[in-house]
């Protein structure tokens, strides 16, 4: 069974944003998804410090539930992000979250995962927070497979005509995603190709001062490094986890 994690950025856990996403999960096979659904309140998460030592170590010193937040996204077949439009952004607590995942963003850690971005809103602001969160993700390495946001004004969210098509069709894109592997897309190749020249120079000025910095480790530690786009390391990654799988079968036989 495909696993769905979906994190709302809305501390309603009965609210709009939620209610979109269950409309979603309800067009899916049961039989061959589930889904967790996440809210603010549900983790002890604090306030970024801005100490930087995450870019440094690739960990935050912090002691909380980001952690088991991190993991959930990470062990999660398709992963769906969602906030409700707060002063034309999505929600405080959803952006604090991020900023503590900060080091994603220089990492791709998202290894392209298909992820579905989701905003709702009154009357306006439709495009600020899913185009924010779109962003974030790609930086993370996300492959961003469906966003669409859901207004009040004009009536989406309580139009049914309206959100069975948005929904059925996002559907539709969960179902084609999940089963494929991990895929790359034009936008993540191109945050691939910035993020890895700053890596390379970054590197060469750790060495000129003898220190070893953490961004820079993981991507040599996982191969990134070592290719021409995120498609090549995908495909690498996945050649690489088969023969390990192949080599424990025969090994057990």
């Amino acid at each position: 069974m495909k696993q769905i994690f979906a994190l709302i950025g809305s501390r309603r856990k009965e609210g709009y944003t939620k209610k979109f996403v269950q409309d979603i999960y309800n067009k899916l096979d049961k039989n061959e998804f589930g889904i967790e659904y996440a809210h603010p309140q549900d983790f002890n998460i604090e306030f970024c410090r801005g100490c930087g030592q995450c870019f440094v170590t690739t960990k935050c010193l912090l002691q909380d539930d980001l952690k088991i937040l991190q993991e959930k996204i990470l062990d999660s077949d398709i992963f769906i992000i969602a906030s409700p439009v707060y002063l034309h952004y999505m929600t405080a607590d959803l952006k604090a979250i991020l900023d503590r995942m900060s080091w994603w963003a220089h990492t791709l850690r998202l290894q392209g995962k298909p992820v579905v971005v989701l905003s709702t809103c009154s009357s306006n602001g439709y495009k600020t927070a899913i185009e924010a969160l779109g962003k974030i993700i790609t930086f993370m390495g996300g492959n961003v497979i469906a966003s669409s946001n859901a207004s009040q004004m004009p009536n989406q969210i309580n139009n049914k005509k309206w959100l069975d098509e948005v929904t059925e069709e996002i559907a539709q894109r969960i179902n084609k995603a999940s089963a494929l592997e991990e895929q790359s897309n034009q936008y993540i190749e191109t945050v691939f190709k910035s993020t890895k020249s700053s890596m390379l120079r970054q590197e060469e000025t750790a060495k000129q001062f003898s220190v070893e910095l953490g961004e820079v480790k993981y991507w040599r530690d996982s191969g990134m490094i070592d290719c021409s786009s995120f498609q090549e390391y995908l495909d690498k990654k996945r050649i690489g986890v088969r023969k390990k799988y192949e080599g424990s079968i025969s090994a057990a036989e």
